[in-house]
């Protein structure tokens, strides 16, 4: 929601909209003192703060900060830029800041409004937020346990307003991010299966690469070389091809990571924990892959070796 600030010049954005935006929330009294919200200046809502009183506001502490960082915010004069004709809003309070979905890690501006000081004239964009109510209710029990009571409260006022989706604080948390989820338990399946693959595939190759080199190594311990004269070469040549693999791979990654940035989170998209473990993870498989038959070559005698085919 777009706001004006009694006092200060207009200064709208490059596109002709409001300079200043906050999140706009329309509450009823107690709903701080629900949420445990500490109310830091001035007052809540309450009652009184009807259609027919002075429209009030009450802003959060970030908005303060932002736009009155060094006097306070309590008596301001603020209009909301979104229809014709809209009266003053006086900040009446300043309210501790309030996440509104889980994965928010910025906190941003928010007004809230008395829900009966709503314009009645505001129909268009983002009308189907007032065209319903959500209420939070605080137990002292199981939360689930109250809900034939809600219905049954609900029916009493107004029987024709069915009461559906009633839920925890934590399972609505957990619809927000459950998608995310997902997606991350499918990602982290692929990943696991392209790691495994990959080490499949470095170590047959590998394998492979030393198998074809027994021959060589029977010649090696006939002319007098030790085991450990054997394990240092192919381990040496393990690394060169190693580096050379590890260089290209983690270039090639760091290249293509900008793609996946947008559908990451709480992980940046070069996250050094990450590239370092499946680099150790692979060249803890490559060396393994050289060892084993490494061992087996040189454990076997140099005449049956270069009889090796």
């Amino acid at each position: 929601m777009g706001f004006l600030i009694e006092g200060r010049p207009n200064q709208p954005g490059p596109n002709g909209e409001a300079a200043q935006t906050a999140s706009y929330i329309a509450v009823t009294p107690n709903y701080f003192e629900t949420l445990r919200a500490p109310i830091l200046q001035g007052r809540s809502f309450n009652v009184r703060d009807t259609a027919a009183a002075p429209f009030v506001v009450i802003i959060n502490q970030t908005m303060a900060k932002q736009f009155w960082p060094a006097e306070s915010a309590i008596g301001k004069l603020i209009r909301l830029d979104y229809v014709p004709d809209e009266p003053l809003r006086e900040i009446v309070g300043v309210v501790g800041d309030i996440r509104m979905r889980r994965q928010e890690r910025v906190l941003r501006p928010a007004i809230y409004v008395p829900y009966l000081q709503q314009t009645p004239r505001w129909m268009g964009a983002g009308y189907a937020m007032r065209s319903s109510m959500y209420f939070v209710l605080r137990t002292s029990s199981k939360p689930m346990s109250i809900a034939a009571s809600v219905r049954k409260a609900t029916a009493e006022v107004d029987a024709g307003r069915p009461v559906a989706e009633i839920r925890t604080v934590e399972e609505y948390l957990d619809r927000q991010v459950q998608y995310v989820r997902l997606y991350v338990l499918l990602l982290g399946i692929f990943g696991a299966i392209a790691a495994g693959l990959a080490a499949i595939g470095i170590y047959g190759v590998m394998a492979y690469a030393v198998a074809e080199r027994t021959r060589e190594i029977g010649i090696r311990m006939a002319l007098g070389a030790s085991a450990g004269d054997i394990f240092r070469l192919v381990v040496l040549h393990a690394l060169i091809l190693l580096s050379i693999g590890l260089t290209l791979g983690l270039a090639c990654s760091f290249a293509l990571t900008r793609y996946l940035k947008s559908a990451l989170y709480e992980v940046t998209a070069t996250d050094p924990s990450t590239f370092i473990a499946v680099s150790l993870l692979l060249a803890a498989v490559a060396l393994i892959a050289c060892m084993v038959p490494t061992r087996r070559a040189v454990s076997v005698n140099p005449t049956v070796a270069l009889r090796y085919e």
